[in-house]
């Protein structure tokens, strides 16, 4: 920088803060909000997926568990289980679970195409692949999943401020 302070010196750190909340400050007046980002938006609707199909397998299993302990499911003909009431209940969330499924592959297929060009994206990748990898816990998850708790505890060396809070 030059060294003309001149009646009011400028620090870098302020031209910098002022060119980051610009964005902030020119929606601001037409009460439009700055863009989310994709990456994190992205990775927020497939851990929403991740949460509505966890919900629905756990009912599923809810209902085999009281037809296995009410009903003796296991001697069972294929035929005496379709008439019974929780099998309906489980026949439905079968056919909104296919869709549901072949939609998180989709997006999952798709997020290494996405560029995370900040912390919170690449954090927000790192949350996904996390929960890929509880349902398979092969080699490496401890180690995935402890970097991934230290990742959400760290803070700026700087100002103290969370590096990837939600």
């Amino acid at each position: 920088m030059s060294d003309d302070k001149g009646p009011l010196p400028i620090s870098r750190r302020v031209v910098i803060g002022a060119a980051s909340a610009a964005p902030l400050a020119a929606g601001a007046g037409v009460g439009v909000a700055a863009p989310a980002n994709p990456v994190v938006a992205r990775c927020a609707e497939w851990l929403a997926l991740d949460a509505q199909i966890n919900r629905l397998l756990s009912r599923w299993s809810d209902l085999e568990t009281i037809l296995v302990q009410q009903r003796r499911w296991e001697r069972m003909t294929p035929e005496e289980r379709v008439a019974m009431t929780p099998t309906e209940e489980m026949n439905a969330i079968d056919a909104e679970l296919k869709p549901l499924f072949d939609r998180q592959r989709d997006w999952l297929d798709a997020l290494p195409k996405l560029r995370a060009h900040e912390l919170k994206g690449a954090v927000a990748k790192l949350e996904v692949a996390l929960q890929v990898m509880i349902h398979q816990q092969g080699d490496g998850y401890d180690l995935f999943k402890s970097a991934m708790e230290d990742l959400r505890i760290t803070r700026c060396p700087n100002c103290g401020t969370p590096t990837c809070g939600s």
